[in-house]
């Protein structure tokens, strides 16, 4: 293959899954192009990646919200033109969805290869494909079923990896933050969770992050991402007389940052990908995802959750069990998870602590 699409369009944390797969494909062709095809919002983790040739942004939100305008429908008809003259050879849909699918066939790939039923989020979109593949049962991971999806098209299994790397002014700013609030050991917290049925109540965090300071006298530091800086406040009013330092990051300059920090505790959100994609030690917080889809491909890693009959649901909202499965895990539990995490050598693996 010579010229090869990749199309994951979002989130962040999708498109850390997908790294693996990037890398697979570079390994097995490397001549080839590689593009990928991404939302704008999550673009900014590709760009100067070492193993792509082009990033295509397109903002797809900003397409639904103004259809009506007819310079939307140029900017559309403009970036397909785009896409087709490149005239791929392969392109992947690792997106499952009837939008990502539209774009692999308007991208005029020769062929274009996706999920089978079973993987897909909208299973329909599998008419346009011309090559469908079901990873075997024993790859649960999504990065693994990615890694799947390469290899059906001459792509083995490689060294893996992500390629994420920090330009020397994002380090410099974190190190000068760190320097101003004499940081040299920390443990990241991360509240936040993209949608609300996958945070842990701020609350808890802080009263996670006074048992870390007491009883294992290490300091953490709270982060946040865009529009959940109301759950950061909560978690400082219930720490009221230690609050822990924050200082807001790019994404770039939280790779740096995690690349620092002894351990990150968090919920399922782009955060804990790119921590896992750093190799920090990591403490999962979940709750309507699975964690042995979702998350930490690292066996050494924690992901503490409680099952309950409704789960796993990936879903957005609930209002009839009122996320019972992020509720009923308990400080105690994370924070024996903490323990567990900073006294396990990396090379030890574990299996994910059901919160019963």
């Amino acid at each position: 293959m010579n010229r090869i699409l990749i199309i994951k369009l979002g989130s962040i944390g999708d498109v850390v899954h997908t790294l693996p797969a990037l890398s697979d494909l570079r390994a097995s062709f490397p001549r080839a192009r590689i593009d990928w095809l991404v939302e704008k919002q999550a673009a900014v983790l590709l760009r100067n990646h070492p193993w792509l040739d082009r990033v295509i942004e397109v903002d797809t939100r900003k397409w639904r919200r103004a259809l009506w305008r007819p310079r939307i429908w140029n900017e559309i008809f403009h970036g397909l033109s785009q896409l087709r003259q490149q005239r791929y050879e392969v392109a992947f849909d690792f997106q499952g969805l009837w939008k990502s699918a539209a774009f692999g066939l308007f991208s005029g790939a020769r062929l274009l290869v996706g999920y089978d039923k079973d993987h897909l989020k909208e299973p329909g979109c599998r008419i346009l494909y011309g090559k469908r593949v079901s990873p075997r049962p024993a790859a649960p991971h999504v990065s693994e079923l990615h890694r799947a999806l390469v290899g059906s098209q001459g792509a083995p299994r490689g060294p893996g990896g992500f390629g994420l790397g920090v330009e020397e002014q994002d380090r410099a700013y974190v190190e000068a933050q760190l320097a101003q609030r004499r940081l040299k050991e920390f443990i990241i917290l991360n509240p936040g969770g993209g949608w609300v049925t996958k945070n842990w109540s701020p609350s808890n965090y802080g009263l996670l992050h006074h048992r870390i300071r007491r009883e294992l006298g290490l300091k953490t530091v709270l982060t946040w991402g865009p529009g959940e800086e109301d759950l950061v406040r909560e978690v400082m009013a219930a720490c009221p007389d230690d609050t822990p330092p924050t200082f807001s990051t790019t994404l770039p300059q939280f790779i740096a940052l995690a690349r620092r920090a002894r351990l990150f505790v968090g919920g399922d959100t782009g955060p804990l990908h790119l921590a896992t994609a750093c190799r920090t030690p990591v403490v999962a917080i979940f709750g309507p995802t699975d964690p042995g889809r979702n998350g930490s491909p690292h066996p050494e890693d924690l992901a503490v959750f409680h099952p309950v009959p409704c789960g796993p649901c990936y879903k957005r909202t609930c209002w009839k069990y009122r996320c019972q499965c992020m509720t009923l895990v308990t400080v105690d539990q994370v924070f024996d998870a903490v323990v567990r995490r900073l006294e396990q050598p990396r090379s030890q693996a574990s299996l994910p602590l059901r919160a019963d």
